[in-house]
């Protein structure tokens, strides 16, 4: 019992603590600070999905021109 009670405070600790220093670091920025952080996480984000949608897209197409051309030449069409 007393291990959890002790994993308790412990958890109870970090998260105050981490907790404490965001809010120090928040309540430290000036409006238009905190506006270019949230457009550059936005920015990096926006990067990151669209990357990973045109990935999805080109492997789509890709099994859709796998279909196309195994429907249009046979099983064997890229051996030709």
């Amino acid at each position: 019992m007393s291990n959890t009670t002790e994993s308790a405070a412990i958890v109870a600790g970090k998260t105050a603590a981490y907790g404490g220093a965001t809010t120090a670091v928040v309540s430290g920025m000036s409006l238009s600070e905190m506006g270019i952080i949230v457009g550059a996480i936005v920015g990096v984000l926006g990067l990151i999905f669209g990357q990973y949608w045109a990935w999805r897209k080109d492997r789509r197409e890709a099994r859709e021109m796998e279909a196309r051309m195994q429907h249009k030449f046979g099983t064997g069409w890229d051996e030709l």
